[in-house]
This record gives C-alpha cells, structure tokens and sequence, in this order.
C-alpha cells in the first residue's frame, strides 16, 4: 500500500494547479498529504491575495488516503478556517477540517473511471468557483442550506407541503406524530396534511429497560413570504444554517419575508393553549413541549435533487422546557432539523425519473390477475396511483406462481384481488386507490355502474383482462363512447412470446377491435411476430390448478410475465407523462431469438372510415387507414380506369360489426377499363387462404372493392355480384366497398 500511495502522491505534484506537496504522515491506516492548489482569482481580487468570498491564491488542501486505497479515492479537506457560508460544502462541526463537495456522484467511481487526477480537477474547479462566487450554478439547480449537526429529524413530503404553504403570510397548522429522546425528536407529518385551527399536544413517557423516550402529538407551522403585485417572493442569496435559539429562528423567518411577529405569537398562542386545555397533566411532560415550524422559501430555481421544485422546506423544532412550578414560564429553545422524504407519489415519480409528471391523474385498471397487477404496480412505484381497480375473483393460491402480490392462503376468507391491489397501493403512499369487486363487462355495460368506476377526468382505462368478451362489451359500450375517456387493452400471446397495448384514438375514432384486427394484419408481412403469436401451440397450453374442469390457466413463467408487463408499463408511462397521443397506437413487444429479451414497436394508426350499412338489418363497416391509404393510392394510379381488389378482415356477427383491416391485390387476369371492372381469378383463392393462415384465422374474405371513378353507386352488376357472394358465402355477411372522388359507398349482402 505504502508504494501505491507514494505513487499516487508523486502524481499529485505533476498536476497543473499544483504548487507544492508536502511530506506524507501515516497514522490510524490513514495517510494524509497537504498540498498548495493555484487558485485563479477574479482580476479584482489578485492584489489583495483572496477573493470576496475568502477564498486564497493559494489554499492548502489535505488529501486523506484510507486503508483500502486504490479501491477508495482519496478525499480532500480544506483548511479548518475556510469560509463556510458557501454552498456545496458537507456537513461541518467547528473546529474541523472543511470538506467540499466537490462531484456530484461517487468519488471513488470517478477515480475509478478517470484516475485520480479526475479528483484533483474537480477540487480545482470547485476553488475556482467559489473564489468567483459562481458555486451556484442555476443551470443545475439551487444548493439547499447546509445543515451541520441537527439532534431532530422531521418527515415529510416537501412537494405536499410546499403546496400546502399559504400564499398571504399566514402559517397554517397541521398535526404530526413524534418520538423523542434526550436531545432531540423524530416525527412524522400527517401524511394527510389536513389543517386543523388549534393542534394539540401530547406526550406520553415509555421505558424498556434502560431505554426512555416519549411520543405523542404536536403541531406542525408552516409559513412562507406573501405575494408582491401577485407574484413570490424569489430569495435568492445562498446562506448556511444560522439558527442556534429561538431567537435566531425569527430571525430567519424575518430574513425569508415571514411576518416574525405573527410566527411568535402564534407558538405563544399553542403553549398557552397546550398547557390551558390539555387533558394530561402539563407537568408530566418531562421532554418538554415541541412545536414544528416549517418555513418555505421560493428559490430562482428547481432544488438540486427536485427538479420541478423550486421551493425550499426549513425545518425546526421548537421546544418549551416545562417548569412544574411555574407552567408559564415559556423558557423556549429551537434548533434546526433534518428534512426525510416521506413516501409519497411526488417521491416514487422523482425517484422514477418522472418529476414532474402529473402522477395524480385519474386510471382505471380492469382485471387485477398477473399482467394487470404488475403492469400497475409499476404504475403505482412510478408515482401513478389514483387507481381504481376492477377485478371480480379471489387470490387462489396457484396465482401466487404470477402475481405480482402475496396474499397468505386462507382457507375461509381468501383475498379479493382488487381489494389486495388496494391495500398495496396504500402501501405506496396512494390513500385514493379504490377497489371494485365486480366484472368488468358490467362495468362496461351499465351506466351506472361505469360513473362510479370510472368517475369524470378519468384520463385511460386500462383492460389486462385478457378476455375475448370484455373485447366484446368494449365495442358496444356506450358509458365509455359517451365519457371521452381513452382506452387501451394489453395482452400476452404465444405463451408469453408477444405482448401486446393497444390505445384507441380521441373519440373513439380508432378502437381497441380495430388494433386487434390490425395486430393480425400486420402477421401477414411479419414473420416473426406471427411465429411470436403462435407460440408452440395453436392453443395455450392448459394447466391444470384445482379438481374442476374451470380451474385452467396459462402456462407461463413469472419473469415471462415480468418482462412483458415492464415494456407495457414502461409505453403507459410514457404516454401518461408526456400527455396520451391524439391517434391510436398499437405497440407489439415480440420475443428476440435468443429467448430472453424482446424487440418493442409502436406503430400510430390514423382514425378508421365508419360506413353505416343499412342492408341485412344493419351493419357498421370499418374500413382501416391502411385499407383506405391503399385504395386511395391504387385508385391514382389507374385514374379514369375501374380497379379493385379483394377485401380480408375480421366479422363479429354479435355486434354487427365488419372491420376491414387488409386486402388482397387483383390476380393479373383482372380487367379495368374505364366502365367495368373483374376481379381476375388466378391465384386469388391461394392468395386468400394465404392471407387467413398468416393472420393466424383471425382475418377471412369479407368482400371486393373497386372504384368508380366518375361517381355513381353500386350498378347492376356490383348488386349481382355481391348476391353471387353472398350465396357463396353460405351466411356469412359479403362486402362490397366502391371508392369515388366523393368517399366509399358500400354495401353488405347475406343469404
């Protein structure tokens, strides 16, 4: 150790910035070297040999080598008599060498990457900047107050509570929860943060052996600087910690623009109050009386580490000392405190990379089973989580080999799984989070029942069900179409090999039957996707889970599970942040060859043509954007001339509902001609098997088109040739699509 650190001393001297290295001393497995760092001063300050903010030509540093060198880099201190009411500098007890924070990550990982040197730059740059007062750079974020040495740590949600701080200079109050020992208190903020006109105090005494504390409740001040000419006050002068007593602490308030009249009168106001109406006796509360007061102060930028939030949380705590023979002898201290996240939706979303993002906005997620529940709850640790969740089964235990939850068996009472999602995401911090214990077709299809679940400026539906009739129910439902709320459906195919999210454009104008039939269109060119919807089987393979012919489900690993539910969480993110597009959108995850990883696609879709059909008792065609592009452009090409071709898409005969989502080109036996138009036959029967066995059955034959270039409606012969058809088709429903300049006319036949 001792030749490494002599050679990473003798590098320290070849540095630029270097004056001088001094002699090294070892003691406690430590190994400190000074050095003298060339400062570059501002011009105005050379003369003098220190800058403004008492920063010298040349400063002396200490490098600090533990034991473990080369795995640890060495850490730099300051001089014991730096100035210390400059930002980025950690945490100081007086006396003490100063420590600059000098990288905004690991050092060792920086040394690690770019060498020692790489540490000696940044404590150059670091003197440099505070030598010219530029330490705070806006850019980055605003350095919050050092604190040096606090007994007391207060949690709490800083964005919550920022929004709480009043605007007109008057302190709020909200109540908290607190343990303290000799010295200090931990507390916890009502998570709530409900405002209450006289908090109380309390304060019950424990001990455990030799152990002691109290807890209870006390109150919570906050107050911010008012409004001038309707806009915050910005305090923008960087400042350590300087509260020591109480008085110090209205001084403070007084420097943020915080009425300290007000703020002193209001703590005098709760003593009294506390020791007047408290239905303890005052005098058995030997850790004396606490008060919290939070001051928020408005930065010129977001805080370093809170992007989004530009306003600064102060914390301290105010503690009267209780005279028992004199209750109002108000002998009052206060000291700062630390400031602890509290878990809340703000936190899970910074955290997730996503400050920022209105994590609050209204979701509804239809079945809670494997996909749906770990589709959520990366959801709800993303910061997402005012949810409500539909699902109408229990937790059996064979859903403990998926789900993303655990639920201990219970043999009498087992566990519904929308309630389960409920309670783990009240777990999270997401106290809105609602449960339904009803079908999700019901949903679906009884207005009232939809208010309920998914209540005005509910921004997505979100259907994990899987189910073939939920598909069903969502194309008919009239309190989704009436709502304007967007839908998507997510599902796994090919026993986990594909996964699929589809999201319906505004107004419905692209739906969720629509993206299922394109999925199967889009089969017909990709290979790998249809291999990846295949599976192994034509058929998920069966699972046998209890003693009755129901008990089936898929056979599928939880990492299988797992990784599709990610990619889709990950596109509901996204859209969620950055606002949900105007268009429908169709993403498709597919399984890479090598069986673990998968390639993801987001493909828009523009809104599907709707042709009312009067024929046959009513039926409603949807003719897909690429169908129509196609037509459109093949209808260019031969211009005055007829051409067709031959229509494939998927039939719902429930709800009447034809959606043409492909075609099949003309044989080249066809004949166009200005009035007509035949639709050749060679190889258009094998094209069309093709077509059906690539998009997996689930597209057939619905049909021809062919266009009319000068106008006019279905002749004589397009009717005879729909009736031919028709019969051919023995029941099922035969199209016939006819594009003019004007739009599509179309007609539906069945016999």
């Amino acid at each position: 150790m001792a030749e490494a650190v002599d050679y990473a001393i003798a590098r320290l001297g070849r540095h630029r910035a270097v004056a001088r290295v001094g002699t090294p001393s070892t003691a406690g497995g430590l190994t400190e070297v000074e050095v003298d760092i060339r400062v570059e001063l501002p011009s105005r300050s050379r003369h003098e040999g220190k800058s403004a903010t008492g920063v010298r030509e040349v400063e002396t540093c200490t490098f600090v080598f533990a034991s473990d060198w080369p795995l640890s880099a060495p850490r730099p201190f300051l001089r014991a008599d730096f100035p210390l009411d400059l930002p980025h500098i950690n945490a100081h007890r007086p006396g003490q060498a100063v420590s600059p924070c000098i990288f905004e990550g690991s050092l060792d990982e920086l040394m690690h990457r770019f060498g020692v040197d790489a540490v000696v730059d940044q404590l150059v740059d670091w003197l440099h900047k505070a030598a010219s007062g530029t330490l705070i750079d806006l850019s980055q974020g605003w350095e919050p107050a050092r604190r040096d040495s606090c007994p007391s740590t207060i949690v709490f949600s800083a964005e919550q509570v920022a929004a709480l701080a009043p605007m007109d200079g008057s302190l709020v109050a909200i109540n908290a929860g607190y343990v303290a020992i000799d010295g200090g208190i931990s507390a916890l903020v009502d998570p709530n943060l409900v405002p209450v006109p006289e908090p109380a105090f309390d304060q019950q005494a424990h001990q455990k052996d030799d152990l002691r504390w109290a807890s209870g409740r006390a109150a919570v001040f906050v107050a911010r600087a008012p409004l001038q000419n309707g806009q915050p006050q910005i305090f923008s002068r960087y400042q350590p910690e300087t509260v020591a007593d109480f008085k110090s602490l209205l001084v403070r308030a007084a420097d943020l623009g915080i009425d300290r009249n007000a703020l002193a009168k209001t703590l005098d106001d709760y003593y009294g109050r506390a020791i007047l109406v408290a239905k303890q006796n005052p005098r058995t509360w030997s850790y004396g009386l606490y008060a919290i007061v939070i001051l928020a102060v408005q930065r010129p930028a977001s805080l370093v580490g809170a992007p989004g939030r530009s306003i600064e949380l102060l914390p301290y705590v105010v503690r009267y000392e209780i005279e028992p023979k004199d209750l109002f002898r108000r002998a009052v201290t206060a000291h700062p405190a630390f400031h602890a996240h509290a878990l809340s939706p703000e936190l899970l979303a910074r955290t997730s990379g996503l400050a920022g993002a209105a994590v609050s906005q209204p979701i509804t997620v239809l079945g809670c089973g494997s996909l749906g529940s770990k589709i959520s709850l990366h959801l709800g640790r993303a910061g997402f989580g005012n949810m409500s969740f539909v699902d109408n089964e229990a937790m059996s235990p064979h859903n403990s080999a998926r789900h993303a939850l655990l639920d201990y068996p219970t043999a009498l009472v087992p566990k519904r799984k929308a309630d389960l999602m409920r309670e783990t995401f009240a777990q999270l911090s997401h106290t809105g989070a609602r449960a339904f214990d009803m079908d999700a077709v019901t949903v679906l299809g009884n207005p009232a029942r939809f208010v309920e679940v998914v209540p005005e400026g509910t921004v997505l539906v979100l259907d994990a069900t899987a189910s073939l009739k939920v598909l069903a129910a969502q194309t008919s439902s009239q309190p989704l179409t009436q709502s304007g709320t967007r839908l998507a459906r997510t599902a796994l195919y090919g026993q986990g090999r594909c996964a699929t999210l589809a999201l319906e454009g505004r107004q419905r104008d692209v739906t969720t039957d629509d993206l299922n039939a394109l999925l199967f269109e889009r089969c017909r060119w990709d290979a790998q996707l249809r291999a990846a919807l295949k599976g192994t089987s034509s058929e998920l393979t069966q699972v046998f889970v209890g003693d009755n012919c129901r008990s089936l489900t898929a056979s599928i690993a939880d990492a299988t599970v797992s990784r599709s539910a990610a990619l889709v969480a990950m596109q509901v993110e996204r859209w969620l942040a950055q606002g949900l597009p105007e268009i429908g959108q169709l993403g498709v995850g597919t399984q890479q060859d090598d069986g673990i990883g998968m390639n993801w696609s987001l493909v828009s879709q523009d809104p599907t043509t709707v042709l009312p059909v009067s024929d046959d008792g009513g039926w409603t065609v949807r003719v897909l954007a690429g169908v129509r592009a196609h037509i459109n452009a093949d209808a260019a090409r031969w211009g005055s001339k007829e051409t067709g071709g031959a229509l494939i898409g998927h039939v719902s005969h429930e709800a009447r509902i034809i959606v043409v989502a492909g075609l099949v080109e003309a044989s080249a036996d066809s004949y166009r001609c200005p009035s007509r138009f035949v639709l050749g036959t060679e190889d258009l029967k094998r094209n069309l098997r093709q077509a059906h066995e690539d998009s997996m059955g689930h597209l057939m034959f619905v049909g021809t088109w062919h266009t009319h270039p000068r106008g006019g409606t279905h002749s004589g012969v397009d009717r005879a040739t729909l009736g031919w058809l028709a019969e051919k088709f023995a029941g099922l429903p035969a199209v016939s699509l006819i594009w003019t300049p004007n739009g599509f006319i179309c007609a539906v036949d069945r016999r």
